[in-house]
């Protein structure tokens, strides 16, 4: 048994080796932020705060790839924003699909339970209103972080655009506790 262990886990290697590596917003990193969601509800964390920092992870793998583009030169209009918006789509319709972002409907006929911040009479899911918002905010604090390094052409502090995103979500996340 522990030979045919070996053996499987030395072919599984052996493919993950030898395929080629992906700079995309891909299903498994999708399936991956899918089951943090499960665990951190079988921990009893609130899907609002959740999706606070799924949003970020959408926005932060969106930039990237935004980044890796422009080395290679591969530029279009408002590519940013385009790929922002297609890397939150690609997160939040599989989760929708998979159940993680309850129904609309389901919503909108108990918005106290699934629901926060009166969103609950447009069925808009916690877990949505995280993402929406994680999203929002490290979009914005991301860009304003790159556009003070770019004007004063210094840092001030080192990491200076990752701190003010994730101190920004810290606070949010202490917001959203507050009102669940």
């Amino acid at each position: 048994m522990k030979k045919l262990l070996i053996f499987i886990f030395s072919m599984i290697t052996a493919l993950f080796l030898a395929l080629p590596f992906v700079s995309a917003h891909c299903p498994l990193c999708t399936a991956a932020v899918g089951t943090g969601v499960a665990v951190t509800r079988f921990y009893g964390v609130d899907d609002s705060i959740v999706g606070l920092w799924i949003g970020a992870f959408v926005i932060s793998i969106a930039l990237w790839f935004d980044k890796e583009l422009k080395k290679r030169n591969k530029k279009i209009k408002f590519q940013g924003p385009i790929l922002a918006m297609l890397s939150f789509v690609l997160t939040v319709v599989p989760f929708y699909i998979g159940g993680l972002i309850t129904s609309f409907s389901m919503v909108r006929s108990m918005p106290e339970h699934h629901s926060m911040l009166g969103l609950g009479v447009l069925g808009i899911d916690k877990l949505l209103i995280g993402i929406i918002v994680g999203s929002v905010l490290s979009y914005l604090w991301m860009n304003f972080g790159s556009k003070i390094r770019n004007k004063k052409r210094k840092l001030y502090v080192p990491f200076q655009t990752i701190i003010l995103t994730v101190v920004t979500l810290i606070v949010f996340s202490l917001i959203f506790y507050f009102i669940v």
